[in-house]
């Protein structure tokens, strides 16, 4: 049995059940039954020091409450995979949560004592399954007067993955459907005046609020606390209500989520006593092997059920072959926080791609993409052409530009690079102090003579003058911003063809310098930019490759050219 599948079967029927499930779950991470890291450790030795010193704190645990939501989730359906529409029974990890979040009462209120809960996963923990559970529990068992309850995020679309599948849930459980109203953006309930919404990151939307339980999915993407502050200032008024903010590991330790997990981890290590807050981590510890199956076990609660071991098997083969690949699998499925930058290409991978071009001549009257980075007038311009091979090469040509005089007043080690590349043909040096973009729009008018210039992409910022001249001599332009959106695609695909081999770029000495000088940034969609940690270290070739290839994608895939027969 894997470690983390579920402990009793079959399913809990009972109060009595469901207790003795979070208790077993207890005691199997403090005997190493469960291999935990330290934080859920941490999380169970604070729950059993809880109930030796409950009476001294004023409080105690009801197993009936504890029980109910747990209970309640048998009348919630499934909606995806081999048990949709089967009852939900909930895990014992996820049982222990709720046992400890809705099970602790005030001695002199019998009001709960939990008020904000912060819960760190992996991807694929089944989180919005349990938070569309929570979230209809409210609005319908908690005896709530006129409960509120609300699911949000930073972007509608966001709020709506928890409030959409309990608005499923409800559509396909039977009891739920009948005591239920579902609309397009609210489910409600006329028997108690209640109501589930979705909510994004609006000020306007944000006003008036009188939340009971509120949950904020994917707390790492929310670049500002407000929406969080918000739920949590409007709460306020009611007795007992629970601001539940959930998320996977992410990049930004400067956010709201990292600041609600440093507080948790100050709360577990015991420095801050506060009974009100609730929250566990599950991730690897200091020292793990992030590719050991068994920090893989350690990290994922739901290993073996929701979390597949041969698709993470599958993503860490990707991983090992790919710095953001490592950096996405560590962060989203081993729950790592991790830099937001990381270096992006191996260089055993550019060497691999270090093969003999066809010359120039031979891609004449042939199909042809250009990127055209400009970037500062006083520093390099990078004119990049590609061509399609028969099997799915990309052939790359750098032109890249410096003004002379910053070549010749370049100090150091880089400044005898430069005078090196300029003197065997690798860098253009252009007369001045500032890049003269005749020479460039001279080499472009070459170029469309000389191939089929089916698109030349450019970046508008710093190429006014020049694009508008080009446009005005007929050349086909297309602008391509810098957005991280605008160039994903191009630097997923500059990746790939370096990883399978496909890029051919003859050992280029300015780009493969360049190609050094890259490190990515990830955001929490999986999109990557490729940025420069510094000022000196520039990317502008790679960033008119990328330019080049996603307008290649877009407008022309592998355009086939005959097969090179010799070099």
């Amino acid at each position: 049995m894997n470690a983390k599948q579920t402990i009793m079967k079959p399913p809990y029927a009972n109060t009595e059940d469901i207790n003795a499930i979070s208790e077993k779950f207890m005691q199997d991470v403090l005997d190493g039954t469960l291999v935990e890291c330290q934080w859920v450790i941490k999380c169970v030795k604070r729950a059993v020091s809880l109930r030796k010193n409950s009476e001294a704190n004023g409080h105690y645990y009801d197993p009936v409450s504890a029980a109910k939501p747990v209970l309640f989730a048998r009348w919630c359906r499934h909606l995806k995979g081999p048990l949709a529409n089967e009852p939900i029974y909930l895990e014992p990890w996820q049982c222990f949560i709720i046992c400890e979040i809705y099970g602790w009462k005030s001695v002199e209120t019998g009001l709960r004592i939990v008020r904000s809960v912060y819960i760190e996963v992996p991807r694929k923990s089944g989180k919005s399954t349990l938070l569309s559970v929570l979230g209809i529990y409210h609005l319908l068992a908690d005896n709530e007067v006129s409960p509120e309850v609300y699911s949000a995020a930073t972007t509608r679309d966001q709020a709506k993955i928890v409030w959409g599948d309990a608005l499923q849930i409800v559509k396909r459980s039977p009891n739920l459907a009948k005591r239920l109203q579902t609309w397009k953006t609210s489910i409600t309930d006329e028997a108690n005046n209640g109501k589930f919404i979705p909510l994004s990151a609006d000020a306007a939307t944000l006003e008036g609020l009188n939340p009971s339980f509120s949950v904020v999915d994917e707390l790492h993407v929310h670049k500002t606390p407000e929406v969080f502050d918000v739920l949590s200032v409007a709460s306020g008024a009611r007795e007992q209500p629970i601001l539940f903010g959930i998320s996977t590991a992410g990049t930004d330790k400067e956010g709201i989520c990292y600041n609600q997990r440093t507080y948790l981890t100050k709360v577990l290590d015991g420095h801050v006593e506060d009974f009100t807050f609730f929250g566990c981590i599950w991730t690897i510890d200091e020292g793990d092997d992030w590719r050991d199956v068994k920090a893989w076990q350690k990290a994922n609660p739901n290993y073996g059920v929701s979390v597949r071991p041969d698709d993470l098997d599958r993503l860490a083969k990707q991983a090992g072959e790919s710095p953001s690949a490592e950096t996405n699998f560590r962060t989203k499925r081993l729950n790592e926080w991790r830099n937001a930058t990381a270096a992006w290409i191996l260089t055993s991978d550019w060497e691999s791609c270090d093969k003999v071009r066809p010359p120039l001549e031979f891609w004449e009257g042939k199909p042809c993409y250009i990127g055209l980075d400009l970037a500062s007038v006083s520093d390099f311009a990078c004119r990049e052409l590609i061509f399609g091979g028969d099997n799915g090469e990309v052939y790359s040509y750098l032109t890249s530009y410096l003004p002379f005089d910053t070549v010749m007043d370049k100090a150091g080690h880089m400044g005898s690079q430069y005078r090196q590349w300029m003197d065997n043909g690798s860098l253009v040096a252009t007369d001045g102090n500032v890049t003269d973009l005749s020479y460039i729009k001279n080499h472009l008018l070459e170029d469309c003579e000389r191939f089929d210039v089916r698109e030349i992409a450019y970046d508008p910022y710093g190429a006014t003058e020049l694009s508008a001249a080009l446009i005005d001599e007929g050349l086909p332009m297309i602008k391509v911003g810098q957005s991280i959106m605008s160039l994903t695609d191009g630097a997923k695909e500059l990746e790939r063809l370096i990883k399978s081999k496909k890029l051919v770029h003859g050992g280029d000495p300015v780009l493969s310098w360049m190609i050094s000088n890259c490190v990515i940034y990830v955001d929490p969609n999986d999109n990557i930019k490729v940025k420069k940690e510094t000022y000196e270290n520039k990317i502008d070739g790679v960033i008119a490759l990328i330019m080049a290839l996603s307008r290649y994608m877009v407008s022309g895939g592998n355009i086939p050219a005959p097969r090179i027969r010799t070099l």
